[in-house]
């Protein structure tokens, strides 16, 4: 079976998406089918394309055993709207253009965001004569416009107005979250296409440590982006609440990034580290060197259901939480037993949640432990990745954009009674 992969992040680019997608990649060509990626070169967060893939219009390159394939991009840094649009909106048109080189496939699956490449997929699969499945990560335009970075009016409706073609056109769509299945299961262009599959971490990569001796301050990681969505600003500003008896290492990068560096250059914090962009293989020792890990969302209504990737690699590393958001992971988080959950943006509070956690330093493996047994039986790869293995010959063995409830519909419930937390 051919799977084509259309997303606009991949490895060696470092970030949640393009873990999971290589990771998806990789173990559905373990089980035999044919994967091939269709991407641009590495460019984010910072914009630059490395030297290897500069000045070609097309370039072919193997990562173990999946086919990549990279057409070129106006690259830009993941910061300034309209910028990142001009980005997204390159690789969608010269994707759509170099699409005969990916041969034909089975199935395309398009990841969204970006709005623009969910909307070439559609075409795209067509050229390929494919089915399409359609994963969607993130809701847009509304996180955009939740988030203050899109307020046109009529740039709104737009949007809106391509988002629900893009579902209209799927032949199945794909949510990692229950609040995101049933926000889009409600709509008429997507009813009856909605699957919830995953999110998932590999369990495998991350093997528990024995935590630190207790000696020194608290030491707190933050793994992941630095973006509008996750307000790092503020556990920054908790850590200094608190004084030399927590220490917080940041690895990561993103939009919010330069403006983090300028605030600790204007006044500097001896208890914070910022560590960069750090290669995703190097995530779990990290969490081997510390105490807690900290996951973070802003006070957004859109972010009541989202699963962060960086809460379920916490817990699989077996290190307790402290989770700064409500909403689908506040509720993970109390259920596993596995943290301790604040109030998103609220500094004070995350301050008294590092300083109880200081408090109790004895019962943080007890923590840790809970947190990845809960991992290890709702989000470990194996059951998801064959749950999608089904999907994809499901939806190969059907023409595209025909009635697709009465095949899916069985399979929502068993994946529902599976990833049920």
């Amino acid at each position: 079976m051919r799977v084509t992969f259309l997303t606009h992040y991949y490895p060696p680019e470092v970030g949640a998406p393009q873990a999971r997608i290589s990771t998806l990649a990789r173990l559905l060509a373990e089980r035999g089918m044919q994967v091939t990626i269709h991407a641009p070169p590495p460019h984010y967060p910072h914009g630059r394309v490395p030297a290897p893939y500069r000045g070609l219009a097309f370039r072919t390159e193997r990562q173990g055993s999946v086919a990549v394939l990279r057409s070129p991009v106006l690259a830009a840094p993941n910061r300034g709207f309209a910028r990142r649009l001009v980005d997204h909106a390159s690789f969608a048109a010269s994707a759509l253009a170099t699409g005969a080189v990916a041969g034909p496939a089975d199935v395309v699956v398009a990841e969204s965001p970006p709005l623009f490449l969910a909307a070439a997929a559609g075409p795209y699969a067509r050229l390929a004569r494919a089915a399409l499945v359609l994963n969607v990560a993130d809701r847009w335009p509304a996180s955009a416009v939740e988030l203050g970075a899109l307020r046109s009016r009529s740039a709104i409706r737009a949007a809106e107005a391509l988002e629900r073609a893009c579902y209209r056109r799927a032949d199945a769509i794909t949510v990692p979250t229950e609040g995101l299945a049933a926000e889009l299961g409600a709509l008429p262009e997507a009813r009856g296409k909605v699957l919830r599959l995953g999110p998932a971490v590999d369990t495998e990569r991350f093997r528990p440590s024995p935590p630190r001796a207790g000696t020194g301050p608290l030491r707190i990681l933050y793994a992941g982006t630095i973006g509008l969505a996750q307000g790092v600003e503020t556990l920054v500003e908790a850590v200094r609440i608190v004084g030399p008896d927590a220490e917080l290492w940041v690895a990561g990068d993103g939009a919010e990034a330069p403006a983090l560096h300028q605030r600790l250059a204007r006044e500097p914090a001896a208890n914070v580290r910022l560590l960069g962009s750090v290669p995703h293989a190097e995530v779990p020792r990290l969490y081997e060197a510390a105490d807690v890990g900290a996951v973070l969302l802003r006070d957004r209504p859109i972010f009541q259901r989202a699963l962060p990737t960086k809460l379920l690699e916490g817990m699989a590393a077996g290190r307790p939480l402290l989770l700064s958001a409500s909403g689908e992971s506040a509720r993970l988080v109390e259920a596993a037993g596995a943290g301790l959950v604040v109030p998103p943006e609220d500094a004070g509070a995350l301050a008294g949640a590092i300083r109880r956690l200081n408090s109790m330093l004895a019962s943080l493996p007890e923590l840790g432990a809970a947190g990845r047994a809960h991992v290890q039986r709702r989000y470990d790869w194996r059951p998801v990745v064959e749950a999608w293995q089904e999907l994809l010959e499901a939806v190969a063995a059907h023409a595209p954009n025909s009635p697709r409830a009465s095949f899916l519909s069985p399979m929502s419930r068993g994946l529902r009674r599976q990833a049920r937390p």
